[in-house]
């Protein structure tokens, strides 16, 4: 197979220029070598996997496949709120979302609310199993700093963030970082904004590509709405080296995903889906459902992420077992229209004989 960019292609060492995207409890070491046989860069979202958990995912990986591969981590900027606030169970909660969470739980037979709590990293351990199983790619939401960019770099790992705007594409070239995921607005899950107020950075993919592809010197991945053929050449005609789909591969078989997620996949619109801070208390987007429109209709702030999200936990947990989608987090992006119901391995396949066919005919 004949692309003609192949500066993500020869320094990843990937066959295809497209990436999984690594969206933490929505990937597994299965689906990440499924995507690596099948000639693309697995991804695997590790920002909720405690150390031990997630050096059993690694060494699976390592054990399925020999190709290249991803671990996508939170930064540790995300991390300080979370530890400095975890002072009891009723702090910072307020009264409304109070009544409402102990309403749901009450809905659902659960017990009394859980402890606002941190459910990510830390990300000081989790690199440090990274480092001890020579990942060979390490990438980053919410932004990363030189000085990680430098250590995992000494080690020969190649390492990744994500931009939502050409500023925070300027300051992880100047980072340092082997490459730059511009995240368009698109993109479903939570928003990459680490530099300044989401709701400026929400910048359409087909304008944001191509201003960080001539702001910065380092290869650009396109993400967000990207499903099909189509969307892969039009992202490499904007001048990105490579793709990064989510969305897409949420509706393969392999996807460990609750059924009721899929479901309101295979049964949503563009227009269902919202970016929306209700659920983690970092803007995110997804599937519009009871939950975010009830807490949204809420006159109080939320908890600071991730405590946001903490609360909600055992209600999420126990939704999943019931196939309820009432109360689920079941991220998305707004390409959920052209979703197909097929494999990893078919859909990779199908991309890039689209992709050909439609690059052959231009």
């Amino acid at each position: 197979m004949v692309w003609r960019n192949r500066t993500i292609l020869d320094q990843l060492g990937i066959a295809h220029p497209i990436c999984l995207a690594p969206m933490a409890g929505a990937t597994n070491a299965d689906m990440v070598i499924r995507f690596c046989e099948a000639g693309g860069l697995g991804g695997l979202g590790a920002a909720g996997l405690r150390p031990e958990r997630l050096r059993e995912e690694v060494r699976a990986i390592k054990a399925g496949t020999s190709k290249p591969f991803q671990v996508n981590l939170f930064a540790a900027a995300t991390e300080p709120g979370a530890a400095a606030t975890e002072d009891g169970p009723t702090y910072g909660v307020g009264p409304g979302l109070r009544a409402l969470l102990e309403s749901y739980h009450g809905e659902l037979g659960l017990a009394e609310l859980p402890v606002p709590k941190s459910l990510f990293g830390p990300v000081a351990d989790q690199l440090a199993v990274l480092l001890d199983e020579r990942v060979p790619v390490i990438s980053f939401h919410f932004g990363v700093d030189p000085a990680t960019v430098a250590m995992l770099q000494d080690q020969g790992i190649q390492v990744l963030c994500s931009a939502t705007t050409v500023a925070e594409a300027r300051l992880l070239a100047a980072a340092g970082v082997d490459g730059i995921i511009a995240q368009g607005a698109e993109a479903g899950g939570h928003r990459g904004t680490f530099d300044g107020d989401y709701r400026d950075a929400l910048i359409g993919t087909m304008a944001l590509v191509p201003q960080i592809v001539d702001a910065v010197k380092v290869p650009v991945i396109a993400a967000g709405g990207i499903m099909d053929g189509r969307g892969l050449v039009a992202a490499l005609a904007l001048g990105a080296s490579a793709v990064q789909m989510g969305t897409a591969f949420l509706g393969c078989h392999e996807a460990p995903i609750a059924g009721a997620w899929r479901q309101q996949l295979f049964a949503t619109e563009a227009d269902q889906v919202t970016v929306t801070s209700a659920l983690s208390g970092k803007p995110a987007r997804g599937i519009r459902n009871r939950f975010i429109r009830e807490v949204e209709a809420l006159d109080e702030a939320l908890l600071p992420y991730p405590l946001q999200y903490s609360l909600s936990r055992e209600l999420r947990q126990k939704a999943q077992q019931m196939d309820n989608p009432d109360f689920l987090a079941m991220w998305s992006g707004q390409g959920i229209g052209l979703l197909r119901d097929t494999s990893i391995s078919a859909l990779l396949q199908s991309l890039v004989d689209d992709s050909q066919a439609l690059i052959a005919r231009l």
